[in-house]
């Protein structure tokens, strides 16, 4: 799992066919803050992807990692890649995948109980697709929620907003709990057995701080019923100040009272919470038994306390909607400055940045956009249309 965990899925984009805006929206999409989405248009649509764009802003990012690079030595830094053992790279490859399934099998749990009849390879993949949308379209996540709402209601069949909507945002909320913990444990191990300078140990404890504001915040969103309608309907006010339209309040209204009554029935079945909660500590697990093995691969060992302090900082700054696609460069500067304080060689740190990058953002990226590619394929083909505007997502 990439995106940061209980955070960013109060966004959805939706498909805008009102030509008569003032303003253009950018890409035909339009960002709102309401995770079960009232319809301006007829349905939701994938994000479009601007690759010259998204191409120019990691070369911009990976210009400033060589940089560092340069900084640091990059003599040193080959020097320890070249003792990576590679059948350890790959089995921390293959632990990367894992905890994507996990993270999968952790959201079909909870999807069943909305009688979704997606099969796991397709939840699996759908994962995978919400992986590429968010590394390549810096939103905060809000891409790749989007995906998992489109994707999960085409392959279903049905147009459920508010039951597909409350299987992302309970799952957001699963998967924050071993984050947050992990967090926690990580920031005392920092406190307790390490010389982490006192600007670590003050990062992670804002971080700390921070997340657990937004997800108490974002759990109130989503089971108390007068703070969502506050957000959308003074949002509504703007949008219809600014651009001179009329939504529906009604449909609004409706649709977050039926999101609601989803979460509340949700949460009275404490057995699917349970197993959701199992799987998605497995995937949390297997994000940062990844780095663990990528150290091993090198002949280092790093306590996996250690590592939920550095991960913690990671995914929260891929949880910012920053501008770099993945984070790239500046995530990674982070990474290897961190690593450093707690104990291990600069260039050591180094290397194990770009190994676990690797197979973090690219590699799981690059099978992200062929997943992708093979739902829109599986989604037109299933509806019996070839390549049309009305059914493939726009700029894909």
């Amino acid at each position: 799992m990439l995106y940061p965990p209980g955070s960013g899925f109060l966004a959805v984009y939706l498909l805008t066919e009102n030509q008569d805006f003032p303003l253009s929206w950018p890409n035909g999409i339009f960002l709102t803050i309401c995770s079960l989405g009232f319809f301006v248009s007829r349905e939701i649509e994938l994000p479009t992807i601007q690759p010259g764009k998204s191409i120019a802003l990691i070369i911009l990012g990976m210009g400033a990692y060589f940089l560092y690079l340069y900084y640091i030595g990059v003599e040193d830094v080959i020097s320890a890649l070249k003792n990576v053992d590679l059948r350890l790279f790959s089995a921390a490859f293959i632990m990367a995948l894992f905890g994507v399934f996990c993270d999968a099998v952790a959201w079909q749990v909870i999807a069943h109980k909305f009688d979704f009849r997606v099969p796991i390879w397709d939840m699996f993949l759908i994962y995978m697709s919400c992986i590429f949308m968010n590394n390549l379209i810096p939103s905060g996540s809000f891409a790749g929620e989007t995906a998992r709402i489109y994707f999960l209601e085409k392959l279903d069949g049905g147009s459920r907003i508010d039951q597909s909507s409350a299987t992302v945002a309970a799952t957001r909320i699963i998967t924050a709990i071993p984050f947050f913990f992990g967090t926690v444990i990580g920031l005392a191990y920092l406190y307790i057995a390490t010389d982490a300078p006192l600007w670590v140990l003050a990062t992670c404890s804002i971080i700390t701080f921070v997340l657990l504001l937004l997800n108490a915040a974002f759990i109130g969103i989503c089971f108390a019923d007068d703070w969502l309608e506050r957000i959308i309907f003074t949002l509504i006010d703007y949008l219809e100040k600014f651009f001179h339209i009329d939504i529906d309040r009604l449909q609004c209204s409706g649709i977050m009272s039926r999101f609601h009554e989803s979460m509340k029935m949700l949460a009275e079945h404490k057995r699917t919470v349970l197993i959701s909660t199992f799987f998605a500590v497995a995937g949390w697990m297997s994000m940062i038994l990844v780095a663990a093995i990528i150290f091993r691969s090198m002949g280092l060992s790093v306590p996996l306390r250690a590592l939920f302090a550095v991960y913690a900082v990671m995914i929260f700054l891929q949880m910012l909607p920053l501008f770099l696609p993945g984070g790239v460069g500046l995530v990674d500067i982070v990474m290897s400055t961190l690593f450093a304080t707690i104990g291990v060689p600069m260039s050591s740190s180094v290397a194990a940045t770009i190994l676990i990058r690797l197979i973090q953002l690219w590699l799981l990226t690059a099978l992200g956009g062929l997943a992708t590619a093979y739902l829109v394929k599986k989604i037109n083909h299933k509806a019996g249309l070839s390549i049309s505007q009305n059914s493939v997502a726009k700029g894909f």
